[in-house]
């Protein structure tokens, strides 16, 4: 017997099956193979020996992760990826979520914020606090090759002018320091301020990308957010004429697929803007409903997102989706919370979370004193291994158990079944799998 052929193998944990009458579809969620089985192939798995048989059908399911070795803890190496990148002092990458000010010229419904209005907001002083800590963390860590910054609010380009102080200082000791690292630098915003001069200054200071968000057409728009419809052509104005000049993604909160259908066809066909922009469809979440409702509301959002996205694909191809919209191993449940990375808010304080803004309860540090290793800091380092609803689940890999905060907050509402359902459905629409 050659060496190879001692070694006892067995099918990944992470093999998720979908079976249609001639053809059964394997997708791995750890590798992120889909693969397509006939008759003979399902046989092959069904009666699988655990040995290297030397077979076409051995080596393509090993090789792309569908078979892996007896003694491989798959979960085990999961809970490795997942501290490692939770605590890691000496990550590549470093990520700053920095809040500006709490200020915004909308009252969107669902905004997490509605509550924490405040017209606090990020004096020079702070901001220029702010850039020196992000430099002093930078030239800590000298294995840094990407740094992203998110700029948030509120609405962040009500603040344009501290964006410029902090962008500046930073691409100051990106020139001076000997440790050669690319900034990303993305702004979330309304649009309503990003006309052709606000973008231009933008872009002086290294701002390379943009999330707009979009309620609707005309109508649903102006009374999601408190607006009017002369601020909705507004906002496609602002779309257009950035599309050509910055990464666009489009965020439609929308809970209603032929909605979502109508204000998808105006931007790519009627706006000429199909290659240009990327679109994601998002989940809404009401936060006064109570658990079950807000189940439910889920569960309506899997079923709507399945029709639109079957929609996109069919009409428009992948490229009109944000990268968001297929299913991808991650891992740690969300890189918010990894301890490289920080949310800062307008005074100069430390979240964990960028939903938790405003919230003194919630202060895990400061740019000044550090972080202060408080409980509610170690709350979000609750690891997958304390959550046995997830540890055997096949969909671990592209959940990681789901939002930290969610669980932190107790706020439910989550329903695996309709999750699962909605991922499948996108990696196989991925491979041009339509059901």
């Amino acid at each position: 017997m050659s060496t190879h052929n001692m070694f006892k193998y067995k099918l990944s944990k992470y093999n998720v099956i979908h079976q249609t009458d001639i053809i059964h579809y394997y997708w791995n969620t750890y590798s992120g193979a889909l693969i397509a089985l006939d008759k003979d192939s399902q046989n092959y798995i069904s009666s699988f020996s655990g040995f290297d048989d030397g077979s076409n059908e051995f080596n393509l399911l090993k090789n792309n992760g569908f078979i892996v070795f007896d003694q491989f803890d798959e979960l085990g190496r999961v809970r490795f990826q997942e501290k490692r990148a939770l605590f890691s002092r000496y990550s590549d990458e470093m990520r700053f979520v920095i809040a500006l000010g709490l200020g915004c010229n909308y009252t969107c419904w669902y905004c997490f914020e509605n509550e924490k209005k405040s017209p606090i907001m990020m004096t020079s002083d702070i901001a220029t606090d702010v850039a020196n800590y992000i430099n002093q963390q930078l030239l800590k860590n000298p294995m840094v090759k990407k740094l992203r910054i998110s700029w948030f609010g509120g609405e962040p380009l009500l603040y344009k002018d501290t964006i410029k102080l902090i962008s500046e200082k930073i691409i100051k000791i990106n020139d001076e320091s000997h440790i050669p690292f690319h900034t990303e630098s993305m702004v979330f915003t309304n649009g309503y301020l990003l006309n052709a001069i606000t973008l231009n200054d933008l872009q002086k200071v290294g701002v390379n990308k943009a999330q707009i968000t979009l309620d609707g057409m005309s109508e649903n728009y102006a009374k999601n957010k408190g607006a009017s419809s002369e601020d909705f052509n507004t906002v496609i104005s602002n779309i257009c004429n950035a599309a050509d000049k910055i990464d666009l993604i489009v965020r439609l909160n929308i809970p209603d697929a032929e909605e979502a259908i109508s204000i998808s066809n105006y931007l790519l066909e009627d706006k000429n803007l199909s290659g240009k922009i990327k679109l994601i469809l998002a989940f809404v979440r009401d936060y006064s409903l109570s658990s079950e409702k807000a189940k439910c509301a889920f569960i309506n959002y899997v079923d709507n997102h399945s029709k639109w996205i079957k929609y996109i694909y069919k009409n428009y191809g992948v490229e009109s989706l944000h990268q968001a919209e297929s299913p991808r191993r991650m891992n740690s449940s969300c890189g918010q919370i990894c301890s490289n990375n920080v949310t800062i808010g307008p005074q100069g304080e430390f979240y964990r979370c960028d939903q938790s803004l405003g919230d003194e309860k919630m202060v895990v540090g400061n740019i000044w004193q550090g972080r202060f290793f408080n409980e509610i800091e170690l709350m979000h380092y609750k690891t997958i291994e304390m959550y046995n609803d997830c540890s055997e689940c096949n969909y671990l890999p592209v959940c990681m158990g789901g939002c930290v905060m969610h669980r932190i907050k107790n706020y439910g509402g989550f329903d695996c079944t309709a999750y699962k359902r909605w991922r499948l459905n996108q990696k196989l629409l991925e491979g041009g799998v339509y059901i």
